[in-house]
């Protein structure tokens, strides 16, 4: 209370708030939005409910206790959006990538990131991460999953396994 008397913040002013956090998180999102638009990869219907999407799967990961569930289903969200652009991409027969494609993965990452920093010891969800990351070709990304995963899950022979085989 002393603080407040001589006009300095509290030790929570600098806290975002859940709905800050989001919202931080959502506009962050705008310039991969306008590149599906640009694009003609997504109409301004489908970009509104995927928005409606992303926001309401935020929201399940920012809450007090999120569930593994829900990292799991910002992770499919994101993963649907990736086929379907794909399968756009080769439809409209475009072979060049654009912002949208690398930040849908880098978002897969984020996600997959929060997740474990929540459920370290979950060796499923971390092989997850590594199929993920072994599927998109993210070498430098894998080296240091394998170093983190190990670190947390030293008994586990199933990532020991996996990182071996990487290495070779």
């Amino acid at each position: 209370r002393a603080h407040f008397r001589r006009g300095l913040p509290s030790k929570n002013a600098c806290v975002p708030t859940m709905a800050e956090r989001v919202h931080a998180i959502m506009e962050a999102m705008v310039p991969e939005l306008e590149d599906l638009k640009k694009r003609s990869l997504c109409d301004d219907g489908e970009i509104k409910a995927l928005v409606k999407r992303r926001e309401a799967a935020e929201y399940r990961i920012a809450r007090r206790a999120p569930t593994k569930e829900d990292f799991l289903y910002a992770v499919q969200l994101e993963l649907n959006l990736a086929a379907l652009i794909k399968l756009r991409r080769k439809r409209m027969g475009m072979p060049k990538r654009g912002a949208s494609d690398f930040a849908i993965r880098k978002r897969v990452h984020f996600i997959f990131d929060r997740a474990l920093r929540r459920f370290k010891g979950d060796e499923a969800m971390w092989l997850q991460w590594i199929s993920y990351a072994e599927k998109t070709s993210a070498r430098q990304r894998l080296g240091r999953l394998f170093a983190k995963a190990l670190a947390l899950l030293p008994n586990s022979s199933a990532l020991w396994i996996r990182a071996a085989t990487w290495e070779l």
